[in-house]
């Protein structure tokens, strides 16, 4: 029998692939959700996170929060009970102070293990590569489709 601390992560095949939680919390606002949400769910498998049901969690309800609170946006502005572009702006500030928000959360969750994990000598990859690369594809991704609900959905915080 072999002593374990609770919050100690799980050596796994992907641990090469670990970055610092800071950089898909920067990819949230160089890049987009569409980067970091997945990016924080993968890093947690990569770690072997004790956490990582819940961090995945977080991230699918980031996804279903977002999509919630931009289609209740649509459907206002659609149905016409929003008509001022002053209000649209600011629903769309409140769902992008939302994203970043929860992305924050995610971080924080995710650094309690990450700490650990890297105190214990887990490897730790650069991730310049993949921000930069999300910068330049930000606009190919977003610009996929016209649908409002997707651009919101995947658009970075800035």
């Amino acid at each position: 029998m072999t002593y374990q601390i609770a919050d100690e992560p799980h050596e796994t095949s992907l641990a090469a692939y670990v970055v610092h939680p800071n950089a898909p919390l920067l990819a949230a606002m160089v890049a987009g959700a569409w980067l970091s949400w997945p990016w924080f769910a993968f890093n947690a498998i990569a770690m072997g996170s004790p956490t990582k049901k819940r961090e995945i969690g977080l991230c699918l309800g980031a996804f279903a929060g977002t999509a919630a609170l931009a289609s209740l946006l649509i459907a206002l502005v659609e149905g016409e009970l929003i008509t001022s572009r002053l209000v649209i702006r600011l629903g769309v500030l409140a769902i992008v102070a939302f994203k970043l928000t929860i992305t924050y959360y995610i971080s924080t969750v995710q650094n309690r293990t990450f700490h650990v994990y890297q105190y214990y000598g887990g490897a730790v990859r650069a991730a310049g590569a993949i921000l930069s690369a999300g910068y330049l594809l930000r606009g190919l991704v977003v610009g996929y489709s016209d649908d409002p609900l997707w651009v919101i959905i995947v658009a970075g915080g800035i």
